[in-house]
């Protein structure tokens, strides 16, 4: 074999200008500011979403969804159902009964030892017709609690 036609290969630096990587401006700063507002407003949402989910989950702590609760109000009256949510203002209740006292007859002796029949009623056969869910003032709660499946209410709407 014979080098002689071989050009031997130099290696040279490049000193060609690069070209610069500028960004070019919007021609029209409408677009732009347009462009900043709505990525503004997105994150505004996804940090309200992400705080209402947290405070819901906080608020319904202590709520066992697979149980009945009780909610006790300011009036003395209580109702039974499964509460669904709670938030700031409101406690929402599904799938409700609630105690009435019955008739008895006058006893004879005029003792009073004798107790009045309470009765579990569900909602939604009383005249005005409501629907099965309330939402009820947090400022008129006294307290709520969970129910026990043993609970003589829970059997009590268990059979109803």
């Amino acid at each position: 074999m014979d080098n002689t036609n071989q050009v031997p290969i130099r290696k040279t630096s490049s000193t060609a200008p690069v070209p610069s990587m500028k960004r070019s401006k919007s021609k029209n700063p409408m677009i732009r500011m347009g462009v900043i507002a709505a990525s503004v407003v997105i994150i505004l949402l996804i940090g309200f979403y992400g705080v209402q989910m947290v405070s819901h989950n906080e608020t319904m702590k202590g709520v066992n969804s697979s149980e009945y609760q009780a909610v006790f109000l300011t009036n003395g009256q209580a109702y039974f159902g499964k509460v669904t949510d709670i938030n700031s203002n409101f406690l929402t209740i599904k799938n409700i009964y609630y105690l009435q006292a019955g008739q008895t007859a006058q006893p004879k002796d005029n003792a009073s030892t004798s107790s009045t029949p309470l009765s579990l009623v569900k909602l939604g056969s009383e005249i005005h017709g409501p629907e099965d869910q309330m939402n009820i003032a947090r400022s008129q709660i006294l307290f709520y609690e969970n129910l026990k499946n043993n609970s003589q209410v829970v059997q009590a709407i268990q059979k109803h």
